[in-house]
């Protein structure tokens, strides 16, 4: 037999009866109290941080062409026929300033993060 003594068995009857009446008393609640849910409401803001770039300049070079100069800054040609207002893309001439389009338009930093209460 697993039960041989008087503290075993006293043990065992007041595990199950603590347990009867904890079950007991969590399903009823009669004691006037209502129970209270508390939420605590959060509010989490995000925002994204831009950094200006000036515009690149370059300052075409004998023998360049509008498509290599677009190849080497990896932008889109037209982009950079339209920002820079040339019709003739074999029109461009040494010494001639371009503007770089941007590739994204901004730099975009990691948003800060804030930490609770």
């Amino acid at each position: 037999m697993f039960l041989r003594g008087k503290l075993q068995w006293s043990l065992l009857a007041v595990t199950i009866l603590s347990g009867a009446l904890a079950f007991f008393f969590a399903q009823r609640n009669d004691s006037g109290v209502e129970a209270v849910s508390t939420t605590v409401p959060t509010t989490t803001t995000s925002s994204t941080t831009t950094v200006y770039q000036p515009p690149i300049v370059y300052e075409v070079q004998r023998g360049d062409t509008l498509f290599g100069i677009a190849q080497s800054f990896a932008v889109d040609m037209k982009a950079l026929m339209e920002l820079n207002g040339i019709t003739n893309p074999d029109r461009v001439e040494a010494g001639d300033k371009l503007v770089m389009p941007p590739a994204t338009g901004f730099v975009p930093i990691a948003p800060s993060t804030t930490m609770l209460p």
